[in-house]
């Protein structure tokens, strides 16, 4: 009798664990792909550094990984890539480099947008309830002490990622990704994190190999999943979400009716002044708004860029 019920326990406590074990539809999560990039994109810290507090890193170089997998924007360097970018500059400035290398001004890529992760809250509850701890201590030896050790872990993140326009400085969404998981472990815990794992392992920072760092990574993945979502409504070039930059006017001229250098002047512009292109164009001419809301034309060889 005393085996026929040792062995039934054993069979609840194991059904009980499998089936807690099966994976969710959530954590089944894929990183978007998406047929055409959508723009460039500058990863940006967040300035609470709340990461520490979990042991984690700093969660830049998860996003940098789930954005360069998505295929959804190019990836421009605002950090350390970017230092040895002007390193290299300084070499070439100073000579110091082979003719032919091609290093100079005009040469990076404008970003389009900066995605700021940051997280709003996370609940961990460690204790849990011991699914084996009564059969366990019935069965005894080493196998009961194994079924006393099955415990439920209970984990939550709700991430967030603000998309901003790098022209305009306008916070186009905020996208948010919640992620719940109710873990069981046998003492290591649960394995398997698939190739993903493999890449987030190697940046470090122990998204890969904790409980809360995981759950986290998959805040993210639903929050970035999300975002993409939501981008379906904005422009499909990111430039045109922005005014044309201002220009400087080099030395006094007219502000033209007309882009005819014989046509009536609106009114006489100093040098300095700022001018703010409409993006009409006929020739050399511009036509352009001057600070005082007037309107004309003007001859792009008068002015430059206003830096």
């Amino acid at each position: 009798m005393r085996l026929i019920a040792v062995a039934a326990a054993l069979s609840v406590a194991l059904s009980a664990g499998t089936a807690l074990a099966r994976k969710t539809p959530e954590e089944n999560l894929e990183i978007p792909m998406c047929p055409r990039v959508l723009g460039t994109v500058a990863i940006k810290d967040s300035q609470n550094e709340w990461w520490r507090q979990y042991n984690l890193g700093n969660p830049a170089a998860v996003i940098k990984l789930i954005v360069m997998k998505s295929g959804c924007f190019q990836l421009v360097d605002r950090g350390q890539g970017m230092q040895m970018m002007k390193e290299e500059r300084d070499l070439m400035g100073g000579d110091e480099l082979q003719r032919g290398s091609d290093i100079g001004k005009g040469q990076m890529v404008a970003a389009d947008y900066f995605i700021l992760p940051d997280l709003v809250t996370q609940d961990s509850n460690a204790g849990g309830s011991a699914i084996g701890a009564g059969i366990g201590g019935a069965i005894g030896g080493g196998f009961g002490a194994m079924l006393g050790g099955i415990k439920t872990k209970k984990l939550e993140a709700q991430a967030l990622l603000t998309l901003t326009n790098a022209r305009t400085g306008v916070q186009e969404l905020i996208a948010e990704g919640t992620y719940k998981k109710t873990d069981v472990s046998f003492g290591l815990g649960a394995g398997g994190w698939g190739g993903f794992g493999a890449a987030l392992a190697a940046a470090g920072g122990g998204y890969a190999d904790t409980d809360i760092g995981k759950v986290i990574t998959l805040a993210y993945i639903k929050a970035y999943n999300n975002m993409v979502v939501q981008m379906g409504g904005l422009t499909d070039n990111p430039k045109m979400a922005a005014p044309l930059p201002a220009q400087r006017l080099l030395e006094p001229a007219p502000l033209l009716s007309q882009p005819d250098p014989a046509s009536q002047p609106v009114r006489g512009l100093r040098a300095g002044t700022l001018l703010y292109p409409t993006g009409n164009k006929s020739g050399l001419y511009w036509e352009v708004d001057e600070p005082n809301g007037e309107r004309g034309w003007v001859s792009s060889e008068m002015f430059e860029l206003a830096k």
